[in-house]
């Protein structure tokens, strides 16, 4: 599926408007080659109807007599049934002589069996057995010439638009044996019109190719005019991003305005309800700090000076407000708008994540274990900073804590994701049921320290920008935690 609205509006335009052309031009080449086709057979049917009036019987044979000859030959000539090329004729052929007794090429000048060797043959028997031949309306069809002998000058398989007349007469009345059928023909070739509809043919497609062109550059284009408000948006939209602007100001087409509308009306609300979460730690957080700040008076008054410092119920006490103290920063920190945008600008990985690895090769220091961080430069993640460093920070922790030797990160783009993992050569996670280890409270040891919220602190900063997260094997039979981030 095409991911550019400006490549949807090309092909889609593009493609409708070539194929009606490509119709429109097919239909227009069968309508004129039609129209052609039938102006000349109702011209054909009426010279036959016609030029059989002046047929008359001389001596026994049909053919036109002096009478009437004068007529006859103006019709023909106006009929331009006498040209040398032959591409227009009429004659008489006699089914039982097999011969032409009469043509108007050269009406009675010269011997009419030595007609055929200039004129087209058809197939008279297949012609004379067709149902649709009587003597009062014409056979109009198109067909092929047919070789008669090997002087024949017209080539076999031209075509030709036949009109024919079927009848027959007795050339004496009292003699059966005189009784002759004959098949009154009168043909154009179709060679004019064929070249008539290739060269329409050729023109069109000349035309059709210099109006793809010229489509093709209006839609480009009209797409760059059409797509040119889209682009000022995604502009602004990366203005904000970037911090350069508060909201979308510039006006757009009534197509955009509500999606204008919605994206102010989101990072107004997201501000709001930020403030408003910022303002209600902010004032919880000074609300704790009166009551710690007094235990701490009182562990620090006289009440107290007798007692060892080292004494383990004030050591303890101690560690807990200190413990106290750093939660309540913490989450006061991540409470804090670091960006006055509530659109999250992609963040690069790579310097998050070697900056945690130096912290977490001084917080392990104890232990002899490398880390690889294989992230490219470029791989960045939709995230905010704080998010980033709390996601990072607990997962690198309990890999490096239950590692053996190594804790490897790795990443790659898939579609608009990016996708992290972080494997450990360590013990790995349990085999049944894995996903249980992402719920608050739930914990892989339970004799080392913490409260097995790390995991499911992740999975809820994840599932906030729509990520995901899963835990797998590693490649080093360790535990692997994917993340798939948006990019």
């Amino acid at each position: 599926m095409m991911g550019s609205l400006r490549s949807r509006q090309l092909v889609s335009g593009f493609t409708i408007i070539v194929i009606g052309i490509l119709v429109l031009g097919i239909l227009l080449s069968v309508v004129i080659y039609q129209s052609r086709t039938q102006e000349i057979k109702n011209e054909l049917s009426t010279t036959a109807i016609d030029l059989l009036g002046y047929l008359e019987f001389d001596q026994g044979r049909l053919t036109i007599t002096e009478r009437n000859k004068a007529e006859a030959d103006q019709f023909i000539n106006d009929k331009r049934l006498v040209q040398d090329d032959k591409s227009r004729f009429a004659y008489l052929w006699d089914k039982q002589n097999d011969s032409i007794i009469w043509n108007s090429i050269d009406n009675d000048r010269v011997n009419p069996e030595n007609v055929h060797d200039f004129v087209a043959y058809f197939d008279f028997e297949k012609m004379l057995n067709d149902e649709r031949i009587d003597s009062t309306d014409p056979y109009v069809q198109r067909l092929d010439s047919v070789p008669h002998n090997e002087m024949s000058e017209t080539p076999a398989g031209e075509q030709y638009m036949v009109a024919a007349l079927n009848f027959d007469y007795r050339a004496q009345a009292d003699d059966e044996n005189s009784k002759r059928d004959i098949l009154f023909i009168v043909a154009e070739s179709m060679q004019d019109v064929d070249e008539e509809i290739d060269k329409i043919v050729m023109v069109f497609a000349i035309l059709f190719f210099v109006s793809v062109v010229l489509i093709l550059l209006a839609q480009l284009a009209s797409s760059f005019w059409v797509v040119a408000p889209i682009r000022e948006f995604e502009e602004e939209v990366r203005a904000i991003e970037t911090g350069e602007k508060d909201s979308i100001e510039d006006e757009y087409p009534d197509e955009l305005l509500p999606i204008k509308t919605t994206i102010n009306a989101m990072i107004s609300h997201e501000k709001g309800q930020k403030q408003r979460y910022k303002d209600s730690l902010d004032d919880l957080a000074h609300s704790l700090k009166t009551p710690l700040a007094a235990i701490q008076s009182h562990l620090e008054s006289k009440s107290f000076r007798d007692v060892p410092s080292d004494h383990p119920g004030l050591a303890g006490i101690a560690a807990e407000l200190e413990y106290m103290h750093e939660i309540i920063s913490r989450q006061l920190r991540k409470a804090m708008v670091t960006s006055e945008n509530a659109i999250i600008m992609a963040q690069p990985l790579r310097p998050i994540l070697s900056r945690l690895a130096e912290t977490m090769r001084k917080v392990h220091r104890d232990k002899d274990f490398e880390i690889r961080v294989n992230v490219d430069e470029y791989a960045k993640c939709r995230l905010d900073s704080e998010d980033i460093m709390e996601l990072f920070g607990n997962l690198l922790n309990n890999a490096c804590r239950f590692c053996d030797r190594l804790v490897e990160i790795s990443s790659y783009n898939d579609g608009d994701m990016l996708v992290i993992d972080i494997d450990d050569d360590g013990m790995g996670f349990p085999s049944k049921d894995p996903a249980k280890l992402l719920k608050r409270g739930i914990r892989v040891d339970s004799q080392t320290e913490g409260q097995g919220i790390g995991l499911a602190v992740s999975t809820e900063i994840v599932a906030a920008v729509g990520g995901d997260i899963e835990l797998l094997v590693s490649p080093y039979v360790g535990a692997r935690v994917r993340l798939y981030l948006p990019a």
